[in-house]
Parts: C-alpha cells; structure tokens; sequence
C-alpha cells in the first residue's frame, strides 16, 4: 500500500503546484550560492591577497561576498515563505478532501473507525503527510545539489584526495538504509495509539456528567494512563531507534574530516598542496558530508511519514454511499417496507419485514433491539437493505437521488444533536436559504419563540457544544422546529419525547398532530398512552418469518398491528 498511497496523493495532490516547487528549488539553489562560492573566495583571499600580497583582488573579494550574501538572503527568505504557504495548501486541501470523503462514505464504514481516529487522520496524519512535499522531497533534491557541487569543486582542486576522503561516505546510505525499515514500523505503531488517546479523550470528555455521578474519576484516570502508556512505549521505540541513528551518522560524520587533516596535513607541509587549497577543503568536506547527514536524516524521516500516507489513503477508499440517479416525486406519501431483511455485523436486525406508513400519523412500538430506529434509518438511506424493497409512492428509494430522497425526509433522533452555534443557526440547517421570518415562524409553531426572546441575546444565543446550554425538552424543540423548517413531506421521530418533561412533551405532541392532515409522519415510541386514536400502529417484537418467508398480520378496526 505505501507506493500506492505514495503515488496516489502525488499525482493528485501535488501535480497542481510542480511550478511552485520547481521555483521554490531555484530559490534555494540561490541562496545556496554563498556557501559554494566562499570556501573559493577564502581560498583565494589566502593564497592570491594575502600570500601573494594581490591586493588590488581585496575589494572585489569584498564586494563579491556582500553581494553574494545578500542574494542568498533574499532567496532564502521567499523560498522559506513560498514553502510555509505551500505546506498550508497542501494541508487544507488533503484534510478538506478528506473530511468530504467521510461526510459523502457510507456510515457503516465510517462506523469502523473510532471518531478520535478519525480526527486524528484529518488532522495530525494530514500535516505529517503535507510536510513530505513541502519539506523533505525538496530537500532531498537541495541535498542532493549540496553534495554535487562540492564534490565537484574538489575533484578540480585535488583528485586523489578527494576520492580518498569520500569513501566512507557511502556508510551513511547504509545506516540510513538499515534505520529507515525499523523507523516506519516504529512510526506506524506510535500513530494507531496517538489516534486512540484521541478518541479515549473525545469520549470521556463528552461522558463528564456519567463519570462525576458515578465517581469514575480515579477509574477514568486509569484507563487514560493505560493508553498514554501505550503511546509511550511504541513511542520511546521510536525515539530510541532515531537517537542511535543520529548518533551513527554523527560518528561517521567526522570520519572524512579525520582522514582530511590526516593526509592534506602532511601535504600542505611537504608543499604538494597549499594552505588556501586545504582550507577550500576544510569547508568542502563540511558542504559535502552536511548534506549525506541531511539525506540519512531526510531519509528516516520519509520512512516514518509513509504510515501517515497509508492512514489518509485508507479514509480515501471509505465506499461511498450509493447514488441512484432518478427523480423522486411525492403525491400521496405512502412508504411500503416489501420483505426487508437487514443485519449489522452480521447480526440480523429485520428479517423479511413488510409495512405500509400513510399520510398520517405511524407508529412503532416495540421493546429494545427490535429495529425501530433501524427502519427509520433504512428509510433515510443512512443504511441499506440487504433484501427486500423500500418505495414512496412506488418509487424504490435505492433508484432515486440520493439528494431528492433526503430533501423530502426530516428526522429528529432521541438524541437532539445540536451544533456549537446559536439557536438561529442551529434551526436554519433545517433549510440555509431560509428568511428570518421563517425561522421565527418555524419556532413559534413549537413554542419555542417565548423562550427564546427572554433571553439576552435572543436568537444569537450561544447554546454550546451539542446544546449544553440547553435542557433536554429545549433541545428537542430547537430540533423539531428545524425539521418544521425543512417542510419536507416525511417526517420521521425517533422517541423525542422519552427523556423531556411533560409540559415539552405536550408541546411536542400537539405540534406533530397538527401536522397529520399534511404530511407521512412516523414516530417511534414506548409510550403508547401517547398514540393518537384510530392511528397505523406497528409492533415490532422480534417476531422471525415462519418456515415459508411469510409474515403475520392482525387488523383490529383502524388500527394496524405487524409483528416483525
């Protein structure tokens, strides 16, 4: 997977901006201009100016070392500035995509993944990933320009010695090589447990209420301290691995120097080499092994990045959610569940269930675990059938757009999920092209307006994450009120009344029945003193199909009684 991913993010991620990277290349080669050009200049400073007393060479050696140096700074200074913005492109664009993917795949495969991962992906493996085109793949080339050029000049000034000085050299690629593997492994493991501290962190904190009540605190404490020191240990792996490494590659680092000083030394005293050459020299071995111990560096650093790469690519492959590519038209609002069998993970939740929902109020009632909010869900294509179909007015939602299907569908969960922002917002995703009136009006219909003008900032009143400001009956109104706005033909509750005070439920109740004449309503509910007379009723008790596939089912005046 690792050249694939590899590949895959640079054909599609850094294609776009090769110029930028080709420009940023040249700037760097500029600014690298003083270092190649002054061992040469102090070399002839040495032996021209001040051994051979050319003094007239004295202010152009002057004059060439500002300008050069002034060239390298500014090119320095963009090149460092063009790459910081690139390195945000990168990343904006990788984490974007990637938080799109997630929005757009299939639930149940983004189920598989803790959230605390995910985040984890988006953010941190997405930033690591970035830096790989931003940092160490031109690097790589610089380093690689760093080690050319040097060699080069040396191989001009001395050929024997600088042949003999360069051999050891080829002990960096070797640690590098061996260092490298063992580094990827290292990373790829500290990288799953970062990713779970994350989604530990997530959980608990937005389980604080249970822990105080229960007074988890020290257990809580504890479970964090096993995953830290999970992290640790994958992660002192690494540190270790890439501290021996550093370690080798500065031991080898000295080892051209020492056979420099230890031949050119002799030399320059015999006569055979001169003192501006050997100092030429001293810089050049400096210029040339710098660079080999930036690549070992660059190297192991590639190597640990890869799993990053590997973690992004898997949330790119999440399977979308299917797309059907027919119009849907509602007229009547009547939804035919047809021998629907579903299971997740393998354990089956429907099993050749059949339902009829009119215009009107429905309900299911039924006990835990028996699929209530699976057929909800099913419906709204937020999972799909394994068998069986599902049609609105003899449209099979499977072929219609996946658009067109959720546009007419509105759904309130037992759980009000609410987004950190004010009570306005959170009722106009019901529908964003939406008026103020609208808004207003939506929340007057659920009795929710008198509230919410008594308070200091009204209608931009922050409610907090998940509308911690908020009890559970005013959040469960703010959600009703978005799915008023929607005005979609469905409407789909899932036990909205189960956890919220009397007078709310009341509220609740009134607003849906007043509803009825105009729209498919479906309310899952325990409480079946709240079920409105001569209703269509469904009791879901885990009842399987007999022998033959069929179902069974009773009438009882106007009220409807499957078994499923």
């Amino acid at each position: 997977m690792k050249e694939n991913s590899f590949e895959y993010f640079s054909k599609r991620f850094l294609r776009p901006h090769l110029a930028t990277i080709i420009f940023i290349l040249v700037l760097n080669s500029m600014s690298m201009l003083f270092s190649f050009i002054s061992p040469l200049l102090t070399k002839s400073l040495i032996d021209d100016v001040f051994i051979d007393k050319k003094t007239e060479l004295f202010k152009y050696i002057l004059l060439g070392t500002i300008g050069i140096y002034i060239v390298s700074s500014l090119s320095g200074f963009l090149s460092n500035y063009i790459r910081g913005k690139l390195d945000l492109i990168l990343f904006r664009d990788i984490a974007e995509e990637s938080f799109n993917t997630i929005q757009l795949g299939s639930i149940r495969k983004t189920q598989e993944i803790m959230i605390g991962d995910l985040i984890s992906r988006i953010m941190s493996n997405t930033k690591l990933a970035a830096s790989i085109y931003t940092h160490i793949v031109p690097e790589v080339i610089l380093s690689t320009v760093r080690i050319i050029i040097p060699f080069v000049i040396m191989l001009f000034l001395d050929l024997r010695l600088s042949l003999v000085i360069m051999t050891p050299t080829l002990l960096f690629f070797l640690s590098s090589s061996f260092f490298g593997k063992k580094l990827e492994r290292t990373q790829r493991a500290s990288l799953v447990n970062n990713a779970s501290i994350f989604s530990f962190l997530k959980e608990n904190f937005s389980m604080m209420p249970v822990i105080k009540v229960f007074g988890l605190e020290t257990w809580s404490k504890s479970k964090f301290s096993e995953q830290m020191k999970k992290y640790y240990d994958s992660t002192i792996d690494y540190t270790k691995i890439s501290s021996l490494s550093s370690s080798i590659g500065s031991l080898i680092y000295g080892i051209p120097m020492i056979l420099l000083i230890s031949l050119g030394g002799p030399m320059v005293m015999q006569g055979s080499l001169t003192l501006g050459t050997f100092t030429a020299f001293m810089s050049y071995v400096a210029l040339f092994v710098g660079p080999i111990t930036q690549l070992s560096y660059l190297w192991t650093a590639y190597k640990s990045s890869l799993p990053a790469f590997d973690r992004i690519y898997e949330v790119f492959q999440l399977e979308p959610d299917s797309k059907g590519d027919v119009d849907l038209i509602i007229k009547n609002g009547i939804i035919k569940f047809d021998n629907v069998w579903f299971s997740y993970n393998n354990r089956p939740i429907l099993q050749g269930f059949n339902a009829t929902f009119k215009k009107g109020l429905n309900y299911i009632v039924g006990g835990n675990g028996t699929g209530k909010s699976t057929i909800l869900k099913l419906l709204c294509s937020i999972y799909f059938t394994d068998k069986g179909s599902i049609t609105i007015d003899g449209q099979e939602i499977s072929k219609v757009k996946r658009d067109d299907l959720r546009k007419n569908i509105s759904m309130i969960f037992s759980e009000a999920y609410l987004f950190d922002g004010s009570i306005y917002e959170n009722i106009q995703i019901g529908r964003l092209s939406a008026s103020q009136a609208e808004v207003v009006r939506a929340a007057k219909l659920v009795q929710v307006h008198e509230f919410v003008t008594e308070l200091p900032q009204g209608y931009q009143t922050k409610i907090g994450e998940n509308g911690l400001m908020l009890s559970s009956g005013e959040k469960q109104k703010v959600a009703l009120a978005r799915a008023i706005l929607k005005n979609s033909p469905i409407i789909l509750l899932d036990e909205v009344t189960k956890s919220i005070d009397i007078a709310s439920r009341n509220s609740i109740n009134n607003v849906i029945k007043s509803l009825k004449n105009e729209r498919t309503i479906i309310i899952i509910t325990h409480n079946e003193n709240e079920i409105e007379k001569d209703s269509n009723i469904i009791y879901a008790e885990n009842f399987r199909p007999q022998n033959d596939g069929t179902i069974h089912n009773a009438y009882s005046n106007k009220i409807k009684h499957i078994k499923i």
